[in-house]
């Protein structure tokens, strides 16, 4: 089969790359669904992870409150009851750590746990701030 003119020698030449490149598009949306699929996934993560950060420190207030904190206890077993506090800081002039705990999505509008622990890491006092409106 002889090609006749110009025009069909062009319309093959496209015919023979849209098939080419089309595989090259198709790979990019596997890639795009796979990457949607794979957030998805980690947004239910987090979404599990702010539920338990949540019980935590609904916990560490019910706690407070009901006086079930015990002066002496160990950083270590405060975490593993109440989880990982929002921040730490060890002032210079002060040997004392001081840990922020509050609600793990709401920022002003909550109550505030501040726990106290002394050079060896034990628990030696609390305070809690109640939300300002």
């Amino acid at each position: 089969m002889k090609l006749k003119s110009r025009k069909q020698k062009i319309n093959i030449l496209i015919c023979v790359s849209i098939f080419l490149l089309g595989g090259c598009a198709v790979s990019p949306l596997d890639q795009r669904i796979s990457l949607l699929k794979r957030l998805a996934a980690n947004h239910k993560e987090i979404e599990r992870d702010i539920k338990k950060q949540e019980k935590l420190f609904y916990k560490l207030i019910e706690d407070i409150k009901g006086q079930r904190l015990k002066e002496g206890d160990n950083k270590e077993e405060i975490l593993s009851r109440y989880g990982e506090p929002i921040f730490c800081k060890v002032p210079q002039e002060e040997d004392m750590e001081s840990c922020l705990y509050r609600h793990p999505t709401e920022y002003f509008l909550t109550e505030k746990a501040y726990l106290y622990f002394d050079h060896a890491g034990n628990l030696y006092s609390w305070e809690l701030k109640e939300e300002k409106e």
